[in-house]
């Protein structure tokens, strides 16, 4: 090789390193602040990418209140209003007629102010009847329009045992009212003025 062309690629080489050195080293400061803003880019990725996890989760609570409070409405207007409850005695009267049993006789109770959301008010029964008319007074019951509970159940064998109301059976039956939010203390245990605290049903 030409002794001339040799030197000449050996200083075109040492120049190329020289600037390469020299770039390196002139740039060494904004390599350092390309990787901090990269970092910085990933870090607002990841906490956007967090934010859209957030905002999912927060759509899916927000839907899951709604269908909540859908579900609380429609067990609301499944509870017996004021008026309801007065009526118990009458709507329980109407059902042992169908199943063919008697109502001897039904005292109301103090009702329960316990709970934050309802208030019971509890009817004592107490009835002449047959084992099967009662298991279908009980049906009935149970298919009843308005949330209403059957507790305290006792049978006897009633006095002078006939062929058509062998036993003699007491129970309690509640209705529970709901009590909203805005309902005081005093108010929610406060039944109506008008509300009988005892009485019988007429005989047929």
């Amino acid at each position: 090789m030409n002794p001339r062309l040799r030197n000449q690629i050996l200083i075109g080489a040492s120049m190329g390193l020289v600037v390469s050195a020299a770039t390196y080293f002139l740039l060494g400061g904004k390599r350092q602040e390309l990787q901090a803003a990269q970092a910085a880019i990933d870090s607002l990725q990841k906490d956007v990418d967090k934010g859209n996890q957030l905002k999912a989760v927060a759509k899916r609570l927000e839907e899951e209140v709604t269908q909540q409070k859908q579900r609380i409405s429609d067990l609301v207007k499944m509870m017996p209003s004021d008026a309801d409850r007065g009526d118990l005695p009458l709507r329980m009267k109407k059902l042992a007629d169908a199943a063919g049993i008697d109502v001897s006789s039904w005292t109301f109770e103090k009702e329960n102010t316990s709970n934050p959301y309802f208030i019971e008010y509890p009817v004592r029964f107490e009835f002449r009847a047959g084992y099967h008319a009662f298991g279908q007074f009980t049906s009935l019951l149970s298919g009843y329009e308005k949330i209403v509970n059957l507790t305290e159940l006792g049978m006897k064998t009633a006095e002078g045992r006939g062929p058509v109301f062998p036993v003699r059976i007491t129970c309690k039956i509640s209705a529970f009212v709901y009590k909203p939010e805005t309902a005081t203390p005093a108010a929610a245990s406060a039944a109506p003025a008008s509300a009988p605290k005892a009485a019988k049903p007429a005989s047929d």
